[in-house]
Parts: structure tokens; sequence; C-alpha cells
């Protein structure tokens, strides 16, 4: 089986956000359900319904100091906490299971969520000279509205964001036939 996918673009800074925000999320990651995929073998098939994640829930906390993504189990049981801050990207309090099951480091998932979640400004300057480029198509920023958002390098797509007027994005990674959904949950009526 591969390693897990790595990050390669620039990461932006905490420091861009503004203030902090809490989310609640559900987290799917799975392989592209392309044409491709369906002509390979069943071995490399199978392989990828191994490395598919069950769906998870997430509390994802983002503050100028640092970007937290608790996730669990639908059933509420902890699995891992992802972490961004000053010392870097790194899984804490992971289950050793659910480790080996992750097709993705920590410093893959955390850019991906910043191009999620960040404004352009933020990832323009990430950005700003490198062969990585943010193209956007739409108000991102405006809830409720659908938009999608172009991650190239050397003008080649790396990653395609798309939001729905739900609030739901699908990133899809064609380079590595990864597609992650992120779906928000509504908070809990008091």
């Amino acid at each position: 089986m591969p390693g897990p996918l790595s990050a390669e673009s620039p990461m932006p800074a905490l420091a861009s956000l503004q203030e902090s925000s809490t989310q609640r999320l559900i987290l799917r990651v799975e392989r592209n359900k392309s044409e491709a995929s369906e002509n390979r073998a069943a071995a490399d098939a199978a392989e990828d319904e191994a490395r598919d994640l069950p769906p998870l829930i997430g509390v994802l906390r983002q503050s100028p100091e640092a970007m937290r993504l608790v996730l669990l189990s639908v059933q509420g049981q902890r699995l891992l906490t992802l972490v961004h801050d000053a010392d870097g990207s790194r899984f804490e309090k992971a289950r050793p299971e659910v480790l080996d099951k992750l097709p993705f480091t920590a410093d893959w998932l955390v850019r991906r969520i910043a191009w999620v979640h960040w404004p352009q400004a933020a990832i323009d300057d990430a950005f700003a000279g490198s062969a990585w480029q943010l193209v956007q198509h739409g108000e991102w920023d405006t809830p409720h509205q659908a938009s999608q958002r172009l991650i190239l390098r050397d003008g080649e797509r790396m990653a395609e964001l798309t939001r729905d007027a739900e609030g739901r994005v699908i990133l899809r990674d064609p380079a590595t036939e990864m597609q992650m959904t992120l779906d928000p949950l509504s908070s809990p009526s008091p």
C-alpha cells in the first residue's frame, strides 16, 4: 500500500485569521469514484476501499494561534485530534488503529482545511512567489452561495473545491484521486 499523502503547498499563516471560530461538521474522505479508478484491477479497488474512512464527526476550532480538529466516530468516540500551531501540524491523542488507516499526513489535511475555511487573501499571501495559485469563482466567503475554488500548481489543477448552497464542500484532489467532503452540522437546539 502506498504511504500517506503528504503536503506540498505553502501553508497560509495562522495570524491571517482575524477571529476565532468553531464549526461542527461531518468529514468523509474516500477515493474518487472516477472512470479511471473503475477500470483498475479488483486488487486496487479493494485497496481503495481499505483506505476509505467511515464518516467522521468533527469539531473544528480555528484562531490566530492554532487550528484544532477533533474527529469522533459517529458513535461519539474520540479518534484523534489534528493540531496546527507554531510547532507545525500533527495528530494528537490518536488511536493507533485510526492512524494506520489514514491515507494522508497531518500536513496534507491541514492545508486542505485551510483551502476550505480560510479567506482568499490569506491563501493568496501564502502562495505569493510560488508555483501555487488560487482561482476563485463566486463569493466563497458568502454563506449559502454556491461557489468554487481551484488550487493550481504551475497551471495544473491540484484540487477543486465546490461549495453548494447548503454549505457542503467537496474537495477533489485529481492527482491522488482523493475526495474529501465537509458537511456542516447545525448547532444542537437548547
